[in-house]
């Protein structure tokens, strides 16, 4: 009987010489439970597997061979610099020349996506309040506040509350009809008078380019395109809304050393994303030399300064960001060649090396960097969901994987790319793995295109960087585990299938570029110029206003719903064991002490709220004209960042006057006898 196995799979390895890429791992699975089960000795195996690899490689061979029948006779000695010319296919907007927009910004194509103005008359319900947001008007109002509150006044409990970045997504869309609504006119001149627009009809354009960039990119993360409706998107953001509300939520503590990390790295990622920004701009032809340079060099030197911070020896994990730093800074050195002029080819090689470094520190970023908040969805009874909303978390969860193999998919196209122009990744790979760390995101290196021709299967097998399953099922449903001697081909084959369907790839994904960080800056851009600021009316302003707006900061902060301070008041009566009135209330809390400091509560609330409102720099110059000390600015920030506001220091600190962070740090340690270091005091003020 084992004889007659034997030969029926001689027979069949013999008489089949064409066996596809894809049945390689079937059929060398069939083989090893042949040989586990006793069918076939471990020579008649060792011989069968031979045959069978041959006989993949040899039909690769008469591939090539006919192939290179077919072409015409190419000269044999190509200069080194034809040899560097990517392989990788770039996409169709990278081999077309592309339209001259310095002027402009837009292109008339671009224009005609924003779509036009669609009055949304439907809403899900948990959007909007039933009486007090019946028309659209009132919704657009209510929905340019909740988005820009969750995007920006507390975008540091995103991670805390993602349900809230779910529904300011559907906020989104009735904030973008009304931006098309108001800026109605610029978009008919534009086009009327298209190339010769006039300048403030430029700047609406700008603006509305970027923020339908935001919507692309809000919808594609949903599974959707600008082409479904709106009724679909906006169920589509509250189901998920719905479903992430149910998440028990996590609090980790973290150490000052690991948030100094997590903000850092996060600056990092940020930085690259505007330096990838601006790079496409100018590939795109949209930014003139002049401000492209100018915005570059911003965007190395702040990419050169987290980089310094990150590969500090106090990191544990700096010689991480040593490597990685090395190939950003291989990178950079095209893009100062590029700051004269640049081919769409250099394009598409600094945005491939961009896009490695940012891959390979989100690979490692989820090892090495804390989250403060995490959802526990297993104990959501899931069978309580509607069908309906179940089709769509269904079809969200699908969109997230797909947009996942596209990107892992495009990154490998990176790898390839790279590699073919001697940036060595495998180097970098295994420098990354002596620090202890996994680079999961690439599953192989490469050599040399014209190298890997001559690649034998042990070749092969060294660079496939992915997992490898050490067991799985054959056609059959037969459970098969992998053993070490035939390892090394499955891991070859996998190498070899990888390879030939990226090199087979007809069109890449167009993926966005650039960062959401960079379209929530215009939005709040948009939103602060659409609603003012009078420093005389806030100074005049009823007490009461304030501690209204400071209370629904408080409410999104501890995730409950509060519209004024007598929401605040009733928590904290509840929370207290207390029975006070909110005008009692109101009194008490204006002229009570700050905590232990000399601040009082009413000047604090006034000063998160100014930074809620105008931002960092304006909120310090405010400060700084009225002669507000340096404490109650300090407790301001410091109270700011408990409700989610963040403050940027370096901002902060110029608009008091001072030259850098540092100064301000110096000029209280002085004031007040204090000895922060600059460090210690970010971490005083919660940032």
């Amino acid at each position: 009987m084992r004889k007659l196995f034997s030969i029926l799979v001689f027979a069949f390895l013999l008489f089949s010489p064409n066996i596809s890429k894809s049945n390689i791992v079937e059929e060398l699975t069939k083989l090893n439970n042949l040989y586990k089960e006793g069918a076939i000795n471990k020579e008649e195996f060792s011989k069968a597997k031979s045959i069978l690899l041959k006989s993949k490689q040899s039909n690769e061979t008469n591939e090539v061979n006919t192939k290179k029948k077919v072409k015409k006779k190419i000269k044999k000695e190509e200069t080194k610099s034809n040899k560097k010319i990517s392989k990788k296919k770039l996409k169709q907007e990278d081999i077309k020349p592309f339209e001259d927009l310095t002027n402009t910004y837009a292109s008339l194509q671009d224009v005609e996506e924003f779509g036009s103005f669609e009055r949304i008359n439907y809403s899900p319900e948990g959007m909007f309040h039933p009486k007090k947001h019946k028309n659209f008007s009132s919704k657009a109002n209510k929905s340019m506040k909740a988005m820009y509150l969750t995007f920006v006044q507390q975008k540091n409990l995103m991670e805390k509350y993602p349900e809230n970045v779910m529904r300011a997504m559907g906020y989104f869309e009735f904030f973008y009809q009304d931006q098309l609504k108001k800026k109605k006119k610029s978009i008919e001149a534009f086009k009327s008078n298209y190339p010769e627009v006039p300048l403030y009809a430029k700047k609406d354009i700008k603006t509305l380019y970027s923020l339908n960039q935001a919507r692309k990119k809000m919808r594609e993360a949903m599974g959707l395109t600008l082409d479904d409706s709106i009724e679909v998107a906006l169920d589509r953001y509250m189901t998920m809304y719905n479903v992430l509300s149910k998440a028990e939520k996590k609090k980790n503590k973290l150490t000052s050393k690991e948030k100094r990390l997590k903000k850092r790295n996060n600056k990092l990622k940020q930085n690259i994303a505007a330096l990838k920004k601006n790079l496409s701009l100018k590939k795109e032809k949209r930014i003139k030399s002049k401000e492209f340079a100018k915005n570059i060099d911003k965007n190395i030197k702040q990419i050169e300064s987290s980089f310094r911070l990150l590969s500090k020896q106090e990191n544990p994990n700096n010689e991480f960001y040593k490597t990685l730093n090395k190939l950003f800074n291989k990178t950079n050195k095209l893009v100062n060649k590029c700051l004269a002029d640049c081919t769409n080819e250099q394009f598409v090689l600094i945005d491939d090396g961009l896009s490695l470094v940012d891959s390979m520190m989100s690979d490692v970023s989820s090892i090495i960097i804390k989250k403060e908040h995490t959802q526990d969805m297993s104990k959501v009874d899931m069978e309580s969901i509607p069908d309906e909303q179940k089709n769509i978390l269904a079809e969200v969860s699908f969109a997230m994987k797909n947009k996942k193999i596209k990107k892992r998919n495009l990154l490998q196209q990176s790898v390839l790319n790279l590699d073919n122009n001697d940036y060595e990744i495998d180097d970098y790979v295994e420098e990354i793995k002596k620090n202890g760390f996994e680079v999961s995101s690439i599953d192989m290196t490469f050599d040399n295109v014209d190298t890997m021709k001559r690649w034998a299967m042990k070749d092969w097998a060294n660079s496939w960087k992915g997992a490898l399953p050490q067991e799985l099922k054959d056609s059959d449903g037969n459970l098969v585990e992998f053993s070490e001697e035939n390892i090394e081909d499955i891991k070859a084959q996998l190498a070899m299938n990888t390879f030939n369907q990226m090199i087979d790839v007809k069109a890449l994904s167009n993926e966005l570029k650039g960062s959401i960080n960079e379209s929530v800056k215009e939005i709040a851009k948009e939103i602060q110029s659409s609603g003012g600021f009078n420093l005389d009316s806030w100074l005049n302003q009823d007490f009461t206003i304030t501690l209204n707006n400071y209370s629904q900061l408080v409410g999104n902060a501890v995730g409950i719903e509060m519209n004024d301070f007598n929401d605040l008041t009733k928590w904290a009566n509840e929370y207290y064991k207390s029975d006070m009135s909110a005008d009692d209330y109101a009194q008490h809390w204006e002229s009570a002490q700050y905590l232990d400091s000399t601040s009082n509560w009413g000047d604090v609330t006034k000063g998160v709220e100014l930074i809620d409102t105008v931002g960092s720099f304006e909120a310090a110059s405010i400060a700084k004209e009225l002669g507000t000390d340096l404490q109650t600015v300090a407790d301001s920030i410091s109270q700011a960042a408990t409700v989610g506001i963040s403050t940027d220091l370096e901002a902060a600190a110029q608009g008091l006057g001072y030259g850098s962070f540092a100064d301000a740090v110096a000029a209280y340690n002085a004031q007040y006898g204090t000895n922060y270091t600059e460090e210690e005091a970010a971490a005083a003020l919660g940032q």
